[in-house]
Order: structure tokens, then sequence, then C-alpha cells
């Protein structure tokens, strides 16, 4: 009978107190900062290429494209690539029109699982600027990428999904833990 309420009682908090850890949470604000030169303004980024989307894969969290990329600007890649990218816009997010050519400014991913991190912020400065001609005048005319390598391209859980998880593993292992000592105990 003692089992059983215990059981019950962890049931009760398993389902209150870790159920919110399941459900999704709110979107973190996205702001981008605007730079004082166009030369700076493309800079910022890790890597800088011309590419076409050619490819979309989704898991609802995270979109991951995969570029053809013609020209290398800053960064060393092969001619395909990987961007990952936040869907729905959700923290700077953004998406790409595949067969469209872009000149592409990505980081190291952080968010994502894939080579690189696409985002919605792109180079700014106060006055509009030809994008082209400043990413040249910085890193001059680029190279064309070898052809080969294999994009790492992938889905990656939800944060909240993992803590939520872990979050009633973690009670459950309690739970049975309180519940062998009672047993033990009578």
């Amino acid at each position: 009978m003692a089992m059983r309420r215990t059981l019950a009682v962890g049931a009760i908090l398993l389902l209150t107190g870790g159920l919110p850890l399941l459900l999704p949470t709110a979107a973190n604000a996205c702001s981008c900062a605007s730079s004082a030169t166009p030369e700076e303004a493309v800079s910022v980024s890790s890597t800088v290429f011309l590419g076409t989307p050619t490819e979309k894969t989704s898991d609802g969290f995270e979109d991951t494209y995969l570029f053809d990329v013609s020209r290398v600007y800053k960064g060393d890649l092969a001619s395909v690539t990987s961007v990952g990218t936040l869907a729905n816009g959700n923290g700077c997010g953004t998406s790409y029109v595949l067969g469209t050519e872009q000149l592409m400014f990505v980081s190291a991913p952080y968010y994502v699982d894939a080579e690189h991190e696409g985002h919605s912020c792109g180079p700014a400065t106060e006055t509009g600027f030809d994008i082209q001609a400043a990413v040249e005048s910085v890193y001059g005319a680029g190279y064309t990428p070898s052809a080969g390598g294999t994009p790492s391209v992938g889905v990656s859980a939800d944060r909240s999904t993992v803590i939520g998880g872990g979050a009633a593993v973690a009670l459950l292992a309690v739970l049975g833990w309180f519940g062998w000592r009672r047993r033990r105990a009578q």
C-alpha cells in the first residue's frame, strides 16, 4: 500500500514538475548590430562564400541547407558545404531560396548540427553599400573551392526535450531509490 502511494506521488510530481520542462520555451529576440564601415561589416563572419542552396532538410527546430560553393572569400571550404539555421526565424534564424546564388556570411556552428551556422543578421552599416565590392576589397577575388568533401548534416534534439527527459529519469531514479529503501526497512 505504501509503495503504491509513493509511486502515485512520484507520478504526480513527474507530471506536474517535469511537464513544463518538456514544453516549448519562449523564443529569444534577435538583435542585429550595425558596423561603422563596409569593410568592418563584411569582416565579422568566420566564413564568407558565394553559393547556391540545393537541398533543405528540417527537424522543426533547425533547417539545414546544402550549398554548392562557387567562390570562397574567407575560410577553407570544399565545393559542397552545409549551413544550419534555426527554423522559423527563431533566435536570428533565416531561410534561403533553393537554386538562388547568394553571398553567404556564416559562423562556426553553435546552435545547429552543420558545418556552418547562418543568421538573419548580415553585414550592415548605417548607409547602403555594395556588399560584393566590400568583400572583394577586404578578401580579394577569392578562390574556387576544391571538389569533394562531405558536408555534415544531422538532426539535433531540442534542448528542452533533452533537459525534460533527463529530469524525468532523475526523478524516477530517486523514487526507485526511496522505494528500495522503504522495502528494505520493512
